[in-house]
């Protein structure tokens, strides 16, 4: 893919001090501010993403309390948080009652059945919509603090082999 000679390019708006010369775009900059930040920076994000995995935590139970004991239980499945070994927030999992077995088909099942109204129909859609933007929410702290703990440890390597260490 060739590049367009005309297009703008990021280096003819060089960003202030302290991004390089690259100014980021402007969605992203928010999310990349750290990393121009030094130690520093990562440290802080990783401290505020880990509050953010607390408070999905406590959004995620109060999603268990308020819908499982209505509509979910009439139709026999529940929604339960699920924390995966090394992760940080946990994520919202479609189960049957007796929470033995996971997976979407319960919510499908549910969707599937003849017995429900339409009203009833929707507030599943509604709260699959919901599961969905929390898990997204999840990953993608997950994903960052994977990464952030890995950046740290780089930090913490290069300072010993500062210190000769």
């Amino acid at each position: 893919m060739a590049l367009d000679p005309a297009a703008p390019h990021r280096l003819q708006n060089p960003a202030p001090d302290g991004y390089g010369g690259f100014s980021p775009n402007p969605y992203a900059k928010g999310f990349l501010k750290p990393f121009y930040k030094g130690k520093g920076g990562v440290l802080r994000l990783r401290d505020e993403l880990e509050q953010e995995a607390d408070a999905l935590a406590q959004e995620g139970t109060n999603l268990e309390q308020e819908y499982n004991s209505g509509l979910l239980f009439k139709l026999g499945i529940s929604i339960r948080l699920h924390g995966d070994r090394g992760k940080r927030a946990p994520y919202l999992r479609w189960r049957d009652r007796r929470a033995s077995k996971m997976g979407s088909a319960f919510w499908e099942g549910a969707m599937a059945r003849k017995d429900i109204t339409e009203a009833m129909r929707q507030k599943l859609y509604d709260l699959e919509v919901k599961r969905i933007l929390f898990n997204a929410r999840a990953g993608a702290i997950n994903a960052e603090l994977k990464q952030l703990r890995s950046v740290i440890a780089n930090f913490e390597r290069a300072e010993q082999v500062m210190n000769g260490q």
